[in-house]
C-alpha cells in the first residue's frame, strides 16, 4: 500500500527533530539484478533495490529512527510483478524510544511486531516493558499492512503478550492477536511460547498456536538441543501442523499455492514431523552432520528423509563440503536421492565458489529422472564497506530442459557520523566594543585597548575550542 506507506513516512519524518546535522546514520543499500527465463519462454530481467538505514543520537540518546523499503523494475518491461513491470513498497518506518529503565520500548509509525503469535507489520503503536519479579508485557495496535487483495477500510489489528523470565533459566510467554478486515473478524490467534534451560547442556524452545476462528490448534513446533560433549551437538525436532487451521486465513484471500480450493492443499491434511540432527566436530576444520526425519501425513503418503554431510574449512580461507540425502516415500515424487558438493576459496579481496546439486528420482518425471544445477559465484570487495558478486547457474530438470540464470548483487554498508556542531556562545558586548561609522557622532569614538579586537579573538578561540 504505497499511498498509505508514504503518508506514514511523512508523518514520522515530521516528528524527527530538526538538527539532523548531529545525527549518526547507519544502514545498507542492496542492489540485485536477475536474468531468467519463464516456463513459457519469456525473458525476465528484474532489478531490485533494498534500502535500510537508522538515524541514532538525535534529540536525546533514547530516540532513533528506522527505515526500510524496496523498489523493483523489470528492465525487459515484462509484467512480472502483479501484472506490472515495476512496483515498490515501504517495509517499515518508525521512531523508536528505548530506555534502560525497565527495558522500555515504544515505537510508532510503520512498525514490525514480533511478539508470540504475531509476526506483523502495523501502521500504529508498539510498546514493551519489564515489570517486577521477572514479569513483562508488550502491546500493539493499529492498521495491518495488507497485500493488494483488499482495501484497508475498517481494518484493525491489536494484540498483546505477557511473559515471565528468569535469566539463564527460562522465559515463557502467552500472546493474543485480533485482526478485523472490513469491520469483520478476520483472525483470532492465541499462543504459548517458551525458551527453557532446564539443565546446563539442554535447551528447549518452541511455540504452540491456536486459531480462535476455526477453534483448532494450528501448530506445535518445538526443538530440543543437547550438548553431551564439546564436540557433539544433538538436536531433536517436533512439528505438528493442521493445514485447515494453519492456512485458514491465507486461503480466504489467495488463489495461489495455498488455495485449498484448487486442490493444491487438502484441507484435511495434517503433518507430524519428528527429526533428529547431529553435529560432530572431528577436528577444528572438519565437521560431520547427520539427519533423520520422519514425515507422517493423514492424507498423502508418509516418508523418511535421512543422510549425512561433511564440511571442511581451513585457516587460509578455503573449504568445501559434500552431502548425500535420501527421501524415501511411498509415491514416485517422494523417492529420490540428493547429492551436493561445493568448494570455495577466498583471496585478498576476491572469492570464488563452485556448487553442484543433483537430484535423482527412482522413476522418471516428464521423461526425465534427473535434475541438477551447477553454479559459479565470484565476489570482489570494492572497499571496506562495498562488495559486488555475480552468480551464474545452469540447470536441467523435468520442468526446464535448459535453465540458465544470472544473479548480480551489490551491497554497500554506510556509517555516517557527522561532527556535532558546538554550541555558539555570543560574547557579552560593552558599549566600547561596538564599532560605528565615524559619521555617526560629531566627536571621535574612543576605543579601549584590546576591547573590540580581543573580544572577537576570544570569541573565535572559544568557538574553536
Amino acid at each position: 500500500m504505497i499511498k498509505e506507506g508514504t503518508i506514514v513516512l511523512l508523518m514520522v519524518l515530521f516528528c524527527v527533530p530538526a538538527p539532523l546535522f548531529a545525527v549518526d546514520m547507519t544502514g545498507s543499500s542492496r542492489t540485485y539484478f536477475q536474468g531468467r527465463e519463464s516456463y513459457d519462454g519469456d525473458t525476465y530481467l528484474p532489478l531490485f533495490e533494498y534500502l535500510d538505514f537508522s538515524l541514532n543520537d538525535f534529540a536525546k540518546d533514547e530516540y532513533s529512527f528506522h527505515f526500510g523499503g524496496w523498489a523493483r523494475r523489470d528492465l525487459n518491461n515484462q509484467k512480472s510483478f502483479d501484472e506490472r513491470n515495476a512496483n515498490l513498497d515501504l517495509q517499515y518506518a518508525y521512531v523508536d524510544l528505548h530506555r534502560d529503565t525497565a527495558n522500555t520500548v515504544v515505537d510508532f509509525g510503520r512498525v514490525p511486531v514480533y511478539e508470540g503469535v504475531a509476526s506483523e507489520s502495523v501502521d500504529g503503536l508498539y510498546a514493551r516493558s519489564d515489570f517486577l519479579h521477572g514479569f513483562g508485557a508488550a502491546a500493539y495496535g493499529g492498521v495491518p499492512v495488507e497485500t493488494d487483495f483488499d482495501t484497508r477500510s475498517s481494518d484493525r489489528i491489536f494484540g498483546a503478550r505477557v511473559y515471565r523470565r528468569q535469566p539463564g533459566l527460562y522465559q515463557v510467554g502467552i500472546s493474543y492477536l485480533k485482526e478485523r478486515n472490513n469491520g469483520s473478524d478476520f483472525r483470532t490467534e492465541e499462543g504459548l511460547d517458551l525458551h527453557v534451560h532446564p539443565m546446563e547442556k539442554v535447551e528447549v524452545f518452541g511455540r504452540s498456536t491456536y486459531n480462535g476462528e476455526t477453534t483448532g490448534w494450528m501448530e506445535h513446533s518445538y526443538t530440543v538441543t543437547y550438548v553431551p560433549l564439546d564436540e557433539l551437538r544433538l538436536i531433536g525436532e517436533f512439528d505438528d501442523v493442521d493445514y485447515k487451521n494453519y492456512f485458514a486465513d491465507v486461503d480466504t484471500h489467495t488463489t495461489g499455492v495455498f488455495d485449498m480450493g484448487l486442490g493444491v492443499l487438502d484441507p484435511d491434511e495434517k503433518m507430524l514431523e519428528l527429526g533428529l540432527r547431529g553435529e560432530y566436530t572431528l577436528r577444528d576444520d572438519l565437521v560431520l552432520t547427520a539427519l533423520l526425519r520422519n514425515y507422517n501425513y493423514s492424507v498423502t503418503d508418509n516418508a523418511n528423509y535421512y543422510g549425512a554431510g561433511l564440511t571442511w574449512q581451513s585457516e587460509d580461507e578455503m573449504g568445501g563440503g559434500c552431502s548425500l540425502y535420501r527421501m524415501d516415500g511411498q509415491s514416485d515424487a517422494r523417492r529420490y536421492y540428493e547429492f551436493r558438493v561445493y568448494a570455495f576459496k577466498k583471496y585478498d579481496k576476491a572469492d570464488v565458489t563452485l556448487d553442484l546439486f543433483n537430484v535423482h528420482y527412482d522413476a522418471s518425471i516428464n521423461g526425465d529422472s534427473n535434475a541438477f544445477s551447477f553454479s559459479v559465484v565470484g565476489g570482489y570487495a570494492l572497499g571496506e564497506n562495498s562488495r559486488v558478486s555475480a552468480n551464474i547457474e545452469y540447470g536441467d530438470n523435468p520442468t526446464y530442459s535448459t535453465d540458465l540464470r544470472l544473479f548480480v548483487k551489490y551491497i554497500h554498508n554506510f556509517d555516517i557520523s557527522p561532527v556535532k556542531m558546538p554550541k555558539m556562545k555570543m560574547p557579552k558586548l560593552a558599549l566600547s566594543d561596538i564599532h560605528l561609522p565615524a559619521w555617526t557622532f560629531p566627536f571621535p569614538w574612543k576605543k579601549d585597548n584590546g576591547s573590540a579586537d580581543s573580544g572577537a579573538d576570544d570569541s573565535t578561540k572559544e568557538k574553536t575550542e
